[in-house]
């Protein structure tokens, strides 16, 4: 192949892989970290999540190589978290999203709003509500979690 071909066929890969990124991350940043009323730091939901949707609070952090210029194609509440957690993306470095393992901030609740063991959603939950889990619902929470008793 000529190297304009071989160009062509890496340009339109890194748009391909730049368009499913940007896919991935929009269905998949779902919730934000913020201060709790109930105890410490709280998993809290960034827009409204329906009741048997999944909430990606089990997701796993990657590294993307979004450019900028192209965050206009991210949802707004996405990116004002890049943003404060990656200022650097503005000069072209690369980011996380997610960023952590959510499901570790969560905290309990005896009625909780979201299924550790599906990771849905248990009924529909509001843009900046607290997410919770049932404590009790894990295998041997007992050992871990004597204050619930």
């Amino acid at each position: 192949m000529s190297e304009k071909i071989l160009k062509e066929v890496s340009e339109k890969h890194k748009k391909e892989k730049i368009t499913q990124a940007i896919k991935m991350i929009n269905e998949v940043a779902k919730v934000r970290l913020a201060p709790s009323k109930v105890h410490g730091i709280g998993v809290f939901a960034m827009r409204d999540i329906k009741k048997g949707e999944k909430v990606y609070a089990d997701a796993i952090h990657q590294m993307h190589d979004v450019p900028y210029k192209q965050f206009t194609r991210i949802r707004p509440e996405i990116v004002e978290l890049i943003l404060e957690r990656f200022p650097r993306v503005v000069e072209g470095s690369q980011f996380m999203c997610p960023d952590t393992l959510m499901q570790i901030y969560m905290n309990h609740s005896d009625k909780p709003n979201y299924d550790n063991k599906t990771d849905k959603a248990l009924r529909k939950i509001k843009e900046d509500e607290e997410i919770f889990e049932d404590y009790k619902a894990i295998k041997g929470w007992e050992k871990s979690y004597r204050w619930l008793k």
